[in-house]
C-alpha cells in the first residue's frame, strides 16, 4: 500500500478525500449549535429579571445549575460514548434539548425555568467536547490537533451568530421566540446532520484512523525521549496522578471565572449604557474570537507538543482581557477592542485543550470516561459556580467589579496549576494500589 493511501486512512486509495474530515465538518455545525445554546443565555439574563421582577443572582442560578447537571452527567455520558458510541449519545441529546428549549420558552414560574434547565444541561453534556473530542480521537492520530480545532472552532461560531439573532428576536418580538428558534435548530438541524452523516470509529467504514500505523490495530508507541503518553489509560490509573488533578483544577477555576464573565457580560455592557442589541453584537463578536482561539490552539498543539503550557497561556490571557472589560467605563473603546481578541482567543483555546489534554495525556480507550470525570471538575464545581457568584456579588453591592477580580485571580492561580501538571510518559504507569507497574 503507498503512503498516500495510508495518509488517506483508507485501503488503496478507494477513498479520494478522507472521511474523517466530512465527520470533522458535521461536528462543526453541530458545536455551533452546542455553543450557541450556552451562551445565548446572557441575552435572556435582563429581560427576565425585568419581565419576572427575579434578581440577578436568581435568574444566573439557572445557568449555573445547568452547568453543574452537566458536570455532574458527563461520567455517565462518557461512559456510554466509550461503550455504545458517540452517534447514538449525539442524537439523544439533540431531541433533550430540543424538548428542553420548548418548554423554557413557555415558562412562567422561577421553579420551571430551574427545571428545564438542567433538562437541558443533561442534553448539552451530550453534545459538548467530550464526545466530540472521542469522535475526533477515533478518527484521527496524525493532524489530531488540528481536527479538534476545526471541530470545537463552531461552538464560539455559535456565540457569534446566535447570540446578536437572541438579541434581535428578544427585542423585536419575544424572548419566548428566541428560545423557540433555537428548539428549532436542535431539533431541524442538528438531529438530521447527526443521523446521517456521523459514524463514531473510521474501522465502522473500512478505514482506519489517519496516521494510524497498519491496518486496524493499535498505534504503535514512539519511545523518543520527547514522546508524550501513548498507551492508553483507565480512569483508575488517571486519578493516582497528579497530573488528572492539577489539571482538574486549571480547568475549574478557568470555567468559573469565564462562565462569570460571559454570562453576565451583556448585562455588564447594558449597565454602562450599551443597548441590548450592541451588547449582544459585542459579546457575540468576543466570542466569534474565541473561534479563532480553539482553531489556533489546535494548530498550535501539532507544533508545540506541550499543551499544559498552551492552557496556561489560554487562561492568562482571559485575565488579562478580564482586566479591559472591567475598566472599560473609564478606558473607552480601545479598552474594549482589546478585551475581544484577550479573552475569546484565552476562552476558545482552553476549550479545545480539554479534550486535547485528555487525549494527549491518557490516549483514546477510556477517553470519554476520563473526559467526563474532568469535565465533571470543571463544570459542575467551578462553571457552575461562577455566574451566580458573580450575580451575588452585583446584587450585593451593584456593581461587578469585585466579581472580575475575583475572576483575574482564578484565572492566574488555574494557569499556575497547568504550568505545574507533569508531563505523563508511556514508560511512567501511574502508581495503582493493586496494580503492578508495567515493565
Amino acid at each position: 500500500m503507498d503512503e498516500q493511501a495510508t495518509d488517506r486512512g483508507g485501503a488503496g486509495g478507494a477513498e479520494r478525500v478522507f472521511y474523517g474530515w466530512f465527520i470533522i465538518a458535521v461536528l462543526f455545525f453541530v458545536s455551533i449549535i452546542d455553543g450557541g445554546f450556552t451562551y445565548t443565555f446572557s441575552t435572556f439574563l435582563k429581560p427576565l429579571t425585568e419581565e419576572f421582577g427575579w434578581s440577578r443572582a436568581e435568574t444566573a442560578t439557572a445557568f449555573s445549575l445547568y452547568l453543574l447537571i452537566g458536570g455532574l452527567v458527563l461520567p455517565g455520558w462518557g461512559w456510554l460514548v466509550d461503550h455504545i458510541g458517540a452517534r447514538r449519545v449525539f442524537l439523544l441529546s439533540a431531541v433533550i434539548d430540543g424538548v428542553a428549549l420548548l418548554f423554557l420558552s413557555a415558562v412562567e414560574s422561577l421553579s420551571s425555568y430551574y427545571g428545564w434547565y438542567l433538562l437541558l444541561g443533561v442534553g448539552l453534556a451530550g453534545i459538548g467536547p467530550m464526545p466530540v473530542g472521542k469522535v475526533v480521537t477515533q478518527w484521527f492520530v496524525a493532524k489530531r490537533g488540528l481536527a479538534m480545532g476545526i471541530a470545537l472552532v463552531g461552538a464560539s461560531g455559535g456565540g457569534l451568530v446566535l447570540v446578536p439573532l437572541c438579541g434581535f428576536l428578544i427585542a423585536e418580538f419575544s424572548w419566548r421566540v428566541a428560545y423557540q428558534a433555537l428548539a428549532v435548530l436542535s431539533l431541524g438541524l442538528m438531529f438530521p446532520l447527526i443521523w446521517f452523516f456521523v459514524v463514531n470509529t473510521p474501522e465502522e467504514k473500512g478505514l482506519r484512523a489517519l496516521g494510524q500505523n497498519g491496518s486496524a490495530g493499535p498505534i504503535e508507541p514512539d519511545n523518543t525521549p520527547d514522546a508524550p503518553a501513548t498507551r492508553d489509560w483507565t480512569l483508575k490509573e488517571a486519578l493516582f496522578t497528579s497530573t488528572f488533578w492539577l489539571l482538574g483544577v486549571a480547568f475549574c477555576l478557568g470555567l468559573m471565572a469565564a462562565g462569570a464573565v460571559y454570562t453576565h457580560q451583556v448585562a455588564f455592557l447594558q449597565d454602562i449604557g450599551q443597548s441590548l442589541e450592541l451588547a449582544a453584537t459585542l459579546t457575540g463578536v468576543s466570542l466569534g474570537m474565541s473561534m479563532v482561539g480553539r482553531f489556533a490552539a489546535g494548530w498550535v498543539s501539532e507544533h508545540f507538543p506541550r499543551p499544559h503550557y498552551i492552557l496556561a497561556g489560554c487562561l492568562l490571557m482571559q485575565a488579562v482581557g478580564t482586566g479591559f472589560l472591567m475598566y472599560l467605563d473609564l478606558l473607552g473603546a480601545w479598552s474594549l477592542a482589546l478585551f475581544i481578541p484577550l479573552f475569546g482567543l484565552g476562552h476558545g483555546g482552553m476549550i479545545v485543550l480539554w479534550p486535547l489534554t485528555v487525549g494527549h495525556d491518557f490516549g483514546r480507550q477510556a477517553f470519554g470516561t476520563i473526559a467526563g470525570v474532568l469535565g465533571t471538575i470543571g463544570l459542575s464545581i467551578g462553571g457552575a459556580s461562577g455566574p451566580i457568584i458573580a450575580g451575588a456579588i452585583f446584587d450585593a453591592l451593584g456593581s461587578y467589579d469585585w466579581a472580575f477580580v475575583g475572576c483575574i485571580g482564578l484565572f492566574i492561580v488555574g494557569a499556575g496549576a497547568a504550568l505545574t501538571a507533569p508531563e505523563l510518559r508511556a514508560d511512567r504507569p501511574a502508581f495503582v494500589p493493586g496494580l503492578e507497574p508495567e515493565p
